[in-house]
């Protein structure tokens, strides 16, 4: 069976599920989803974004703008700290052509602190999902759903560690099953490296905020947002990430 057709039975059990809900996508569905058909989604979704992340490599170039701020108490900019260009040529390989302002020839690249695919793959292992509606987003209807940790599941490492104390909601495309929108927030701290009931490290928030839009029928990023507040050997971070992307060109076959 292909994906089209499983999808439209999907709607088709999502809608008569509750006597007298119609579908009306120019506004917000409620909606009741079996387990299995949550579960199919997520899956779909973490497949859909490995094949676009192997085709977007292959015949997309573009720039990402990454800065970092520092935040006062009120979580207002104080002072930036860095601010970095990269170039992504087609075929995945980066470089840095500008750092603070200023052009370069040759430069460490800042790996993204967010990867979308190691995350997707995380929460499967570690989440719970539930489809809650069906809202439109920028005139496409999109599957919201809500995640949080299952109690049941146990952590392996730092970045399953937060995943495990974080929930939060994405809208996945109905059609295209990739995500549109992401939000995470942490509910729970996180600490490591005691000793004597110090932490060597702690950390108190983790927010992130994603979009992806379509170029040339190719999902790409828009924005990364994360939030982060922390303390290290005693000295805290409350700061801002973000990476921008723009300048999306396709290559030649």
């Amino acid at each position: 069976m292909t994906m089209k057709p499983v999808l439209l039975c999907l709607i088709f059990f999502f809608f008569i599920s509750e006597p007298g809900l119609t579908p009306a996508f120019g506004q917000t569905s409620q909606i009741q989803v079996d387990t299995n058909a949550v579960e199919f989604i997520v899956r779909a979704v973490v497949k859909k974004t490995k094949e676009n992340d192997k085709i977007k490599k292959e015949k997309l170039s573009y720039k990402r703008v990454y800065t970092v701020d520092n935040l006062n108490d009120n979580g207002q900019i104080a002072d930036r700290k860095k601010e970095e260009v990269a170039a992504i040529e087609q075929g995945g390989k980066e470089r840095t052509i500008e750092k603070n302002g200023k052009p370069v020839k040759q430069g460490k690249v800042s790996v993204p602190k967010f990867d979308l695919i190691k995350a997707l793959e995380a929460m499967v292992k570690l989440d719970d999902f539930n489809v809650a509606k069906i809202e439109t987003l920028e005139e496409r209807p999109c599957y919201v759903i809500n995640f949080k940790p299952n109690p049941e599941q146990k952590a392996n490492g730092d970045v399953e560690e937060v995943i495990i104390r974080s929930e939060g909601v994405m809208y996945v495309d109905i059609e295209k099953f990739y995500i549109k929108q992401f939000s995470a927030w942490m509910v729970r701290p996180y600490s490591r490296g005691g000793i004597l009931g110090w932490n060597i490290f702690s950390l108190t928030q983790a927010n992130i905020e994603m979009s992806q839009e379509e170029f040339n029928d190719i999902v790409i990023m828009k924005s990364v947002l994360i939030t982060n507040k922390y303390s290290l050997f005693g000295s805290d971070t409350f700061e801002k990430q973000m990476y921008l992307y723009k300048d999306y060109q396709q290559g030649q076959e």
